[in-house]
């Protein structure tokens, strides 16, 4: 279990601790959840300590959050707008998805996307940044766990061996033990839902199937469906 945690912790961050052997890589699956309470936790500490104003201090969290992903998520929501957001048949698509360049939809995409979650960090109680990474990591699991790959090859068909039920059901019970609100339940339902569509979508673009960059897109689609929605609660 360790190696697993630290292989989860070593693929979704920037810190060095050490990957897990690649027959078991699936089981990291079901502790992703637990970095996403990892990086909420810091993202609760830069809120805390920071001495700037509210916007200023958005900007800072932000920062945080991508460093500690290491830009992960977004470079597959980058590579992600670029495929399906295109003109093109399914393997067209996929072709795009593993150019290292970006395209037009990639910039524009990250802009907004930044953008986004820079005003809506500003806009909520930093006390509720706990949720987003939670919910965005466990929807990657539902996502690798419910749709097919749509590669025989590549970094996501390596990262699902070994992935199933029971992976999903221990990211789902860190999930639970952390949402204590019926608010929060209602967010937890409103990224089943974003994971759910986005993933039907993607596949149908992508001829019955999804890539890991499609998983980081949906991290980060539905992190930013999160703040929004907290946005709109507490208003």
């Amino acid at each position: 279990m360790i190696d697993e945690i630290r292989g989860a912790f070593s693929f979704l961050t920037t810190l060095p601790m050490g990957m897990p052997a690649s027959q078991d890589a699936g089981r990291t699956f079901a502790w992703f959840p637990l970095v996403g309470l990892f990086i909420g936790a810091c993202l609760l500490t830069v809120a805390a300590i920071s001495p700037f104003d509210r916007d200023l201090t958005a900007v800072l969290i932000l920062i945080c959050w991508v460093v500690l992903s290491g830009g992960l998520h977004l470079d597959g929501f980058a590579d992600s707008c670029d495929g399906l957001l295109g003109h093109g048949e399914a393997q067209r698509r996929l072709v795009i998805m593993r150019d290292p360049g970006l395209g037009s939809w990639a910039v524009l995409g990250l802009v907004l996307l930044l953008l986004s979650k820079w005003l809506a960090i500003g806009a909520i109680d930093p006390a509720l940044l706990i949720l987003p990474p939670l919910f965005g990591r466990w929807a990657m699991v539902l996502a690798a766990h419910h749709f097919p790959y749509a590669r025989e090859k590549g970094m996501g068909a390596v990262f699902r061996q070994g992935l199933g039920a029971r992976q999903l059901l221990i990211s789902s019970a860190i999930v639970g033990f952390v949402v204590i609100h019926y608010e929060a339940y209602v967010l937890w339902l409103l990224t089943a839902l974003i994971t759910a569509a986005v993933g039907r979508w993607a596949s149908r673009r992508l001829g019955g199937g999804i890539t890991g960059d499609v998983y980081g897109a949906i991290c980060e689609v539905s992190e930013l469906a999160c703040l929004l929605g907290m946005g709109i609660i507490h208003a």
